[in-house]
């Protein structure tokens, strides 16, 4: 597997976050948002976008562009690339392996 196959599968499908950060980049493909506007959309915690999304950016996953609290982020060259891999990682992964599972509710 290549490298960059790899590592997307074990951001988007080997590891617990994988389906949070499927959501957010789905959200980012379809237009580049800021955490602010990412969390809402996704509704999800801010602390949550917050730390997919470092987590994304420091694998190359997304770009940002700007800064402060307006900084909008943006799908990488390098994902767009790779459009069969996460539509494969997607398409065999997730949806089955998560079919039919209740969500748990932390308290």
């Amino acid at each position: 597997m290549e490298p960059t196959k790899r590592l997307l599968f074990w951001l988007l499908e080997g590891s617990k976050g994988g389906p949070t950060r499927i959501q957010l980049l789905s959200l980012l493909a379809k237009k580049p948002m800021n955490m602010r506007q990412l969390a809402l959309a996704a509704n999800l915690d801010y602390k949550t976008v917050e730390h997919h999304v470092r987590l994304l950016e420091k694998n190359l996953i997304i770009e940002p562009m700007g800064s402060g609290y307006g900084k909008m982020y943006f799908v990488s060259d390098l994902l767009l690339g790779e459009k069969d891999a996460m539509s494969k990682i997607r398409g065999e992964g997730y949806e089955r392996k998560n079919a039919g599972k209740k969500q748990r509710r932390r308290r």
